[in-house]
C-alpha cells in the first residue's frame, strides 16, 4: 500500500533544518623567509631619520717598489649606498560590535593575524624585487632549473670572493618541482651527509647543497609572459640590506561612533641593494 505524496520533507520543514558551520577555513600564512636572510639594519635607524647610507670602501693594488723612488700614493674616489625609509604601508579593517556579538568565531584573532602577514608579504616582496638591479644573470626563463644553472650562479659569487658561509638560494614552487627532479638533490646516498637532508622543513628551508641553503617561497618574484619568468634569487647575507625602522605591530582603537573596533597594522622600513656581485637573478619558466 502506497503512503502517498503528504510527507514531512526539507522543503516543508525547512525551518527546522539550521545551518550548522565548522571551523573557519583560514587562508595559508607565508613563512618569512628572506627578511631572516638578508643584512639587518634595524638598529641603525631605530633612533629616527629618513636614510641610512653604507660608503663603499674600494681595493687596492700594489705597486714594485723601485730604489730610490717615491713610493705611489692610492686616492680613490669613493661612492655610498643608500637605503630610504620610506616604505609606510598599513593593512586594516573594522569590526563592527554586531558581527562580534553574533560570530561564534574569534574574528578579532583571525583578521589581525592576517593584516599582520600581509605586511610580511609586503616586505618580502620588496626584497624580492631586488632582482630587477641585479647585473648578473643566470638562465633565459624559457627553461626549467638545472644543476648547471645553479652552479654557474655560485660561480658568479666565488669570483667576486663572497664567504662560502651564509649562501642562499631562494625560490619559486615551480623551481622547486624542478630541483626535486635532480636525483643529486634527492637521493640521500649520493649527498654525502651523516643524515637525511631535509626536506620541507620550517620557515621555508628546504634542504642545503653545494654550501648553499635552500629555501622555498611563493613571494619570489614572477613576471607574466610567454613563457612566463621566475626571478629566484641566489646570493650571500651582504647582497642585500633591509631596515625596520617601525616592525611590524596591529593597535586596535575603539570607535563608538562606529559600533566598532578599528585594527590597524602597521609597519616602516627600507631596503636596498648592497652588493651587486654577491647576488644572482637565476631565471627559470614559470610552467616547466
Amino acid at each position: 500500500m502506497g503512503y502517498g505524496t503528504t510527507h514531512m520533507t526539507p522543503t516543508t520543514h525547512t525551518k527546522f533544518l539550521p545551518e550548522i558551520y565548522g571551523e573557519a577555513i583560514v587562508a595559508r600564512d607565508q613563512s618569512e623567509v628572506l627578511a631572516r636572510l638578508v643584512t639587518r639594519k634595524d638598529a641603525d635607524v631605530k633612533n629616527g631619520g629618513t636614510k641610512d647610507n653604507f660608503p663603499i670602501v674600494s681595493a687596492l693594488t700594489t705597486t714594485a717598489v723601485s730604489d730610490e723612488t717615491a713610493v705611489t700614493f692610492q686616492a680613490t674616489t669613493e661612492s655610498e649606498v643608500e637605503l630610504s625609509l620610506n616604505r609606510h604601508y598599513e593593512s586594516s579593517f573594522m569590526l563592527q560590535d554586531r558581527t562580534k556579538i553574533q560570530s561564534s568565531y574569534e574574528l578579532a584573532r583571525l583578521y589581525s593575524q592576517k593584516i599582520g602577514q600581509a605586511l610580511t608579504d609586503k616586505v618580502e616582496t620588496d626584497i624580492a624585487g631586488l632582482y630587477s638591479g641585479l647585473t648578473q644573470t643566470v638562465g633565459t626563463g624559457h627553461t626549467a632549473l638545472t644543476e648547471a644553472l645553479i652552479v654557474r650562479a655560485i660561480q658568479y659569487l666565488d669570483d667576486a670572493k663572497a664567504p662560502q658561509t651564509e649562501r642562499y638560494f631562494v625560490g619559486k614552487p615551480a623551481a622547486m618541482n624542478n630541483l626535486r627532479q635532480i636525483s643529486r638533490f634527492t637521493e640521500y646516498q649520493t649527498t654525502g651527509n651523516s643524515a637525511a637532508p631535509m626536506v620541507g622543513g620550517q620557515r621555508g628551508f628546504v634542504t642545503n647543497a653545494f654550501g648553499v641553503d635552500i629555501y622555498i617561497t611563493t613571494n619570489i618574484s614572477q613576471v607574466a609572459g610567454t613563457p612566463g619568468i621566475i626571478h629566484n634569487l641566489l646570493f650571500h647575507r651582504s647582497a642585500f640590506a633591509l631596515a625596520m625602522q617601525k616592525d611590524i605591530s596591529v593597535e586596535q582603537d575603539r570607535r563608538p561612533d562606529y559600533l566598532g573596533t578599528a585594527f590597524i597594522a602597521s609597519a616602516l622600513w627600507g631596503y636596498c641593494e648592497m652588493r651587486d656581485d654577491h647576488a644572482v637573478d637565476v631565471r627559470t619558466v614559470i610552467s616547466a
